[in-house]
């Protein structure tokens, strides 16, 4: 019988991330860069990809340092199976609108909004480096920071230069915000679940704009 809705759940362990909320952290990346921790492992150790054990039942030196900050014991922040990690930390599940909205209304997923703020907050970096035009520019086309998503001829219309030009300043910013560490950063902040791969998105929507100037 056919569902109405897929969703994709994502795994995270909501006893380290309340201890991290009730620290005060707004986010990963502010909990991670306040002690030095490795964004990547942190994560990696928040969602069960990465097991808090060690091959000899030892918690990781990385485990080891979250529990310190956050003041817990192994018993209140991982259960038997978190200890275990997870081979996949994610998965799709069919269910009717029905129950669809018993899950969605009590209550947003926590987790979800702390990556969004992992997300926004690169995202401004990286933008705040391109000259103040062409961060308008990706702005306004993939409809961030509060714009709506744009057309090129909208743009052209309001900085009052052609759609061509447009296009030149999309894919030059482009080429400029793709680099390695900047991808690895989104792709570590978890933009996937967000905005989807910044690159390809942009390039996508670079040509498919330039089609039809």
């Amino acid at each position: 019988m056919n569902k109405d809705y897929r969703l994709k759940v994502t795994i995270r362990n909501d006893r380290l991330l309340t201890a991290m909320e009730n620290m005060g952290f707004e986010s990963m990346a502010q909990f991670t860069q306040t002690h030095g921790l490795s964004y990547q492992r942190t994560g990696e150790i928040f969602n069960g990809k990465l097991k808090p054990l060690n091959d000899k039942g030892e918690l990781t030196s990385t485990a080891k340092e979250i529990l310190s900050i956050l003041n817990l014991e192994t018993d209140e922040a991982f259960t038997e199976r978190q200890l275990k990690g997870f081979v996949k930390t994610s998965f799709e599940k069919r269910v009717t609108e029905k129950a669809l909205l018993k899950i969605a209304d009590p209550v947003k997923n926590h987790e979800f909004l702390l990556m969004e703020k992992d997300v926004n907050k690169i995202l401004s970096e990286m933008l705040s480096k391109l000259p103040p035009r062409y961060e308008k520019v990706v702005r306004m086309i993939n409809g961030l920071g509060g714009h709506e998503v744009c057309s090129y001829k909208k743009i052209a219309s309001e900085l009052n230069i052609g759609s061509g030009r447009v296009s030149q300043m999309y894919l030059k910013a482009l080429q400029k915000l793709s680099t390695t560490s900047n991808l690895e950063k989104l792709k570590n902040a978890g933009i996937k679940n967000i905005y989807g791969i910044f690159k390809n998105k942009g390039i996508i929507r670079h040509q498919k704009e330039r089609n039809i100037l």
